[in-house]
């Protein structure tokens, strides 16, 4: 008797097993091209829990890392237009990468549909808190004093940061040179040691070196002050509306994918953000919320991707150049 017993339960232990495995393997996924621990990491798994409670169908975050992004994105061309397949990517896998290389992996335009936009990143110029400058216009001025153009640090070659920086150089009329990095870490370790004049990134990832007195600050993205950086004019407000446009980060479906699919997956999106916890959340990791629907969003994409075609182009990078 006991041997049947155990037999019972070594059974119903193996078929638990089994069920529990066909529900991950059945589970959709939320595709985030870069490693856990940042913020679009912590995004992701925010709306998959949300996603997960309001559909009724479990959905896991997957890390498919590598070539800044575009592996991860990548995924998407092709795969299933049934909701069960998404992609949380930033602005440079999306508007940028099409115009960075020949032959691209994918083309968002046509191999993706835009489900929510997520959130706005503010762009920064930052310098070493030693260096005299303490405006932009005492910036530009003192650029064009140096033996070399100045360096200015982001987080990789091809992304848009480094195209940013190009525009501003340009809008501002700094002497100014691109210095690629593998990620803001080592950008923000060397511009804070003096070894980089200056850096073009995402507010969020410099702010807490600013607090601490590390780096100055001398403009920001945006078309009114951030909260966290009040005493920081905009470029707008210098006299540079065409910088004021920030990065973003985004949620993609595979092209095909029914408009319902769209409409009820952006519901869901745009309602887990505007909780007051997530508000909170999204704050925290200096993220700012637009409110605009599935096709204004597919409309920003689409401008965003023609707007930095000639930027690109005028900027004379090619992939490997860098």
């Amino acid at each position: 008797m006991k041997s049947r017993q155990l037999l019972s339960l070594a059974l119903a232990l193996a078929l638990g097993g089994a069920s529990t495995l066909a529900s991950a393997q059945n589970a959709a996924r939320v595709i985030v091209g870069y490693p856990p621990g940042g913020a679009l990491n912590t995004v992701a798994r925010i709306l998959a829990d949300r996603l997960s409670e309001s559909t009724g169908r479990s959905f896991v975050v997957e890390n498919r890392v590598g070539a800044a992004g575009v592996i991860g994105s990548s995924v998407l061309k092709g795969g299933p237009a049934d909701g069960s397949l998404l992609l949380l990517a930033p602005d440079s896998n999306i508007s940028v990468y099409p115009h960075i290389v020949q032959k691209p992996v994918y083309l968002p335009l046509n191999d993706f549909v835009g489900i929510a936009h997520v959130g706005d990143y503010r762009i920064a110029l930052a310098v070493n808190a030693t260096l005299p400058p303490n405006d932009l216009k005492s910036f530009v001025a003192w650029t064009k004093t140096q033996s070399g153009a100045v360096g200015y640090g982001t987080a990789g070659a091809g992304t848009n940061l480094h195209f940013y920086g190009v525009l501003m150089a340009k809008e501002i009329g700094a002497n100014m040179i691109h210095v690629s990095y593998r990620g803001t870490a080592p950008a923000i370790v060397d511009l804070i040691a003096g070894h980089l004049p200056a850096t073009v990134l995402p507010l969020g990832s410099t702010l807490a070196h600013y607090k601490m007195g590390k780096i100055k600050f001398l403009g920001q993205t945006g078309d009114g002050r951030s909260a966290s950086l009040p005493d920081t004019p905009t470029f707008k407000e210098m006299g540079y509306p065409s910088l004021a446009v920030s990065g973003w980060y985004g949620m993609f479906a595979p092209a095909g994918t029914s408009a319902d699919i769209v409409s009820r997956y952006h519901d869901v999106i745009v309602k887990s953000l505007r909780t007051p916890e997530n508000r909170e959340r999204m704050r925290s990791l200096e993220l700012e919320l637009k409110d605009m629907s599935a096709q204004e969003f597919q409309a920003m994409v689409k401008s965003d991707t023609e707007r930095w075609g000639p930027i690109i182009r005028n900027s004379g990078f090619t992939a490997g150049t860098e």
